[in-house]
């Protein structure tokens, strides 16, 4: 029986896309995050971390840990979440942004994401 899986591309990914919004070095992230910096690098080569480096990462990003879950038995059955729903979510959350800013941004997000949808499916 197949069992979920960490997802360590998107693991990585979300990492790095946080890394670089908070202009922090690999190595500044590893210390924030409580983890060794060869962590990283197996992350980055599509290693798994252990379980306590990957439960500090994902606390370190403000995440769920389901979010790089995959279950295999189940992603034929299982709904995709609409991406702006996610967006939107995320915007929202944010401290950094005001209710006002956070909605212009989700305008400006779905606007181009619409576009390029219907581009991709034309």
């Amino acid at each position: 029986m197949a069992e979920p899986r960490l997802n360590v591309r998107a693991l990585y990914a979300a990492l790095d896309k946080t890394r670089r919004s908070r202009d922090l070095s690999w190595r500044d992230l590893a210390k924030s995050a409580g983890v060794s910096p060869s962590t990283l690098t197996r992350l980055g080569q599509g290693k798994r971390p252990d379980v306590d480096s990957f439960g500090a990462l994902v606390q370190w990003l403000g995440i769920s840990a389901e979010q790089f879950l995959e279950d295999p038995r189940s992603q034929s059955q299982q709904e995709e979440p609409e991406p702006m729903a996610v967006i939107s979510t995320y915007l929202r959350a944010s401290k950094d942004l005001s209710p006002k800013s956070a909605e212009a941004l989700e305008d400006i997000i779905e606007a181009a994401y619409k576009r390029l949808k219907e581009a991709d499916s034309g």
